[in-house]
C-alpha cells in the first residue's frame, strides 16, 4: 500500500521543508553599522535578551533542525525541534517540523503525537493547518487504517476548499480516496481467493483421506 504514495509523500516532504523557513520566518535584521569586525567574521547572530533583533532563538533552534533533517540526522533535528518547543510550546510550527522527523526515523506515534499538538495550537494559521490535516490523514494510510484515513482526507478536503489561503490541494483528498477504494476491493477479492483455495485443499485433504482406508 505504502509503494505507491512513496514518490509523492518525499516530495511533500522536500517541499515543506524547504519552503517553510523561506515562507514562515521572518527576515533577521540587517546587522547594526557599528558592529565590530570580528563579529561580522565569525557569523554571530546579534540579538537583544527577548529576542527581536535578528532571528529568534525559536528560529535558531528550527533553522539547526532543519539543517540535520536535510542530512538526515533526524536524531539531531529531533533534539533541535525540542528545544525550539521548549522555547515556544505554543508555536505549531515546532510541532509540525518535529513530526516530520519523527516519520522520518520511523516514529509513526511519535509523529501522530506531534501533528496532534500542532493542530491544537494552529489557531488560524490555515497553510500550516492544511499541512497538518495532509500529514495525518497520509499518516493513516501508512497505518493501513484505510476508514479512518477516508474519512481524514475527506476533512482536509472540505477544509482547503473553504480556505482557499490555505494553499493546498484540492485535487489530492479524491484520488487518493479512490485509491484506498480501489485497494480494499483488491484486499476484499484477494482474501475470497484464499477463502476458496483453503476450502478446495481442505477438501483435497479429506477426499485423500478417505481414499487412504
Amino acid at each position: 500500500m505504502r509503494g505507491f504514495f512513496a514518490g509523492a509523500v518525499v516530495l511533500k516532504v522536500l517541499a515543506l521543508t524547504s519552503l517553510a523557513v523561506a515562507q514562515e520566518a521572518a527576515p533577521p535584521a540587517a546587522a547594526p553599522a557599528d558592529k565590530p569586525a570580528a563579529q561580522k567574521a565569525s557569523g554571530e547572530v546579534r540579538r537583544d535578551p527577548k529576542g527581536i533583533k535578528g532571528i529568534s532563538p525559536f528560529w535558531e533552534a528550527l533553522v539547526k533542525g532543519d539543517k540535520a533533517y536535510v542530512a538526515r540526522d533526524f536524531e539531531g533535528a529531533i533534539a533541535a525541534f525540542q528545544e525550539a518547543i521548549k522555547l515556544e510550546p505554543q508555536n505549531p510550527l515546532g510541532h509540525y517540523r518535529i513530526g516530520e522527523a519523527h516519520l522520518a526515523k520511523g516514529n509513526q506515534k511519535e509523529a501522530e503525537e506531534s501533528w496532534g499538538a500542532a493542530l491544537r495550537f494552529v489557531r488560524d494559521n490555515h497553510k500550516l493547518r492544511a499541512k497538518v490535516l495532509f500529514v495525518l490523514a497520509d499518516l493513516r494510510e501508512r497505518q493501513n487504517s484505510l476508514d479512518d484515513a477516508t474519512e481524514r482526507w475527506t476533512e482536509y478536503e472540505k477544509f482547503v476548499t473553504s480556505q482557499p489561503e490555505s494553499k493546498g490541494f484540492a485535487a489530492t483528498p479524491p484520488e487518493r480516496k479512490k485509491r484506498i477504494t480501489e485497494w480494499k476491493q483488491l484486499s476484499a477479492d484477494a482474501a475470497e481467493v484464499k477463502k476458496r483455495i483453503e476450502a478446495r485443499l481442505k477438501e483435497a485433504d479429506e477426499a485423500a483421506r478417505k481414499s487412504a482406508k
